[in-house]
């Protein structure tokens, strides 16, 4: 497509949430959209809508107490104007008795509107759907599934998760195409959430869903229509059990509610005061058995741990010379930050020695290694330097040399390479909100046909996978009875809580599908409280595991 997209925006009141804000700026500013046109209620009496409405005074309290408490001054509900966002676009007002809906009786309406020639128009602020102008545009009326409620007040997103304590929260954009469409969804996020903050989870939800509209705008143009049918069938199941938007409890359930939240927060403070940060981590590992997930117990598995002043973690072996090459993140708790580190085992799992091998200013994780052409080289995580980086090792195992930069200017994560069907194809978790609070839950997808090439093509369905449970890298992809597997982890609720393997069944330069196999928890411990990593080779497996850290005792 050869031209911008024409959209209208749907809006009650110029003043909305910082979120809506970053949404209309996002479609000004985009390569692939222009804003042709305002559509608005003839008065505002519809604009008093974000703050009035029945609600529970417990359930505005709670929220008030809450966003007093935990967020910052910007956040995604501080009200900031539009108006100048859209000043250089033509406005259109409903009349108010079709501000709700227009019918056959009322064809001038649709007749003006369709002069427009818009492509999408997209729903800005609280309220139902109008499902007559959804038949207006080529690609339909674009709404959030947290939008649904008729009020800001009535607004329980994020609410409901924290209270009830589920470890997710999800945000979907839906298309409505004609009066009587159910509705497609065509984005959505699955977040881990926040436990102890209604607004803080709300934050990163909104933030992260600001960004859906122009993604899908500007897949559209590079690829076509069919990119849109394919988000479609993407999301097909979600399309039949969409997000509803549940009442504002009453007085009663509000004030319960409250004080549970008080709870939370202060098991949170307690937690803060007994346990650190960092966790403790530990290694176990298993010699002489084939890697077959399926069947490991990992209750038989040896534990390896290091001096109590670091722990390691994020281990890849290599074997070699009748030796077990073990490359960990070292993470010094005084220093608050990791380096990567080499353990040296005999062919029985015994501790050798460690060696630091890469150390930088900034923190250094997940040494993802591999070899290519009898030279082996390492991408670790550099999140912390905003780059994906590729090292070369000189001699092995020590010694290392920083080789290139394979992207900059990223908040990318656990950087996984795979050598399939003649691509290679670049598995990375990118955060594009730069959200201090969680891990992203988007997984993108690069290929290219040489690993040490400038030039990464970006998957069309990126990103590839969009929930917290299973984006995540947690190992080296294998080839398994003929399956193509990768591990992840489960971030769902707290960090590294659990970690799965999935087939990835379809891999080609269009298409991306994975289906998961096996999901596993350290419950063979109870002392244990997370597993994020699983790595194998020649009859050594190993997997990290974490419990908390106290801090005095």
């Amino acid at each position: 497509m050869n031209r911008k997209l024409e959209i209208g925006l749907l809006v009650d009141n110029y003043s909305v949430p910082s979120w809506e804000y970053e949404l209309v700026r996002e479609i000004r500013n985009s390569d692939y959209s222009r804003i042709a046109l305002v559509i608005t209620p003839e008065d505002n009496s519809s604009a008093d809508k974000r703050t009035t409405g029945q609600s529970s005074f417990i359930f505005r309290m709670h929220q008030n107490i809450d966003h007093y408490v935990f967020l910052r001054k910007q956040n995604y509900a501080v009200k900031r104007d539009i108006g100048e966002l859209v000043k250089n676009s033509p406005q259109f007002r409903l009349r108010s008795t079709l501000q709700s809906d227009f019918s056959g009786s009322e064809p001038d309406i649709a007749s003006e509107l369709r002069k427009y020639n818009l492509d999408i128009i997209v729903k800005v602020g609280y309220g139902p759907v109008k499902a007559d102008l959804s038949d207006i545009p080529e690609y339909g009326l674009w709404s959030y599934s947290m939008n649904s409620s008729d009020t800001e007040r009535a607004d329980t997103t994020g609410y409901y998760e924290v209270i009830e304590k589920n470890p997710v929260t999800v945000s979907e954009l839906v298309m409505w195409k004609g009066k009587g469409d159910k509705g497609k969804v065509i984005s959505r996020v699955t977040e881990s959430t926040c436990s102890y903050s209604i607004g803080l989870n709300r934050d990163k939800l909104f933030s992260r869903a600001s960004l859906f509209v122009t993604g899908i705008i500007t897949g559209i143009c590079i690829y076509g229509s069919d990119y849109l049918y394919k988000l479609e069938k993407k999301y097909e199941e979600s399309s039949r059990n969409m997000i509803k938007q549940r009442p504002v409890p009453s007085f009663l359930p509000s004030l319960f509610n409250l004080m549970d939240a008080g709870l939370i927060f202060l098991r949170q403070v307690i937690k803060k005061l007994v346990y650190t940060d960092p966790f403790t981590w530990i290694l176990l590992y298993k010699t002489g058995a084939a890697n077959d997930f399926s069947r490991n117990s990992y209750r038989d598995f040896t534990e390896l741990k290091p001096l109590k002043d670091r722990f390691w973690a994020d281990p890849f072996v290599i074997s070699r010379d009748g030796k077990f090459f073990v490359f960990v993140e070292e993470f010094i708790y005084s220093k608050n930050k990791g380096h990567i580190s080499v353990l040296e085992l005999d062919d029985e799992g015994h501790l050798l020695r460690s060696d630091k091998i890469i150390e930088k200013p900034y923190h250094m994780s997940y040494p993802f290694i591999f070899e290519m052409d009898n030279v082996f080289y390492m991408i670790p995580e550099t999140g912390g330097n905003r780059s994906i980086d590729l090292y070369r090792c000189t001699e092995f195992p020590g010694k290392w040399e920083f080789l290139k930069s394979i992207m900059k200017n990223i908040n990318a994560v656990d950087t996984t390479l795979f050598n399939h069907s003649g691509k290679w194809w670049l598995f990375t978790v990118i955060d594009k909100i730069d959200s201090e609070l969680a891990v992203s839950p988007e997984l993108y997808l690069f290929y290219s046909d040489d690993f040490l090439s400038d030039t990464w093509t970006s998957h069309p369905m990126n990103p590839v996978i969009t929930d917290v449970r299973t984006a995540r890298p947690a190992g080296k992809i294998f080839i398994q009875d003929g399956k193509i597997c990768r591990p992840s982890q489960d971030c769902s609720g707290s960090y590294g809580n659990s970690f799965d393997i999935n087939q990835i069944v379809i891999l080609t330069e269009t298409d991306y599908m994975e289906k998961n196999i096996i999901k596993v928890r350290p419950d063979w411990n109870k002392s244990l409280k997370g597993a994020h990593t699983y790595n194998s080779d020649s009859g050594f497996t190993i997997i990290d595991a974490y419990s908390n850290r106290r801090r005095f005792f």
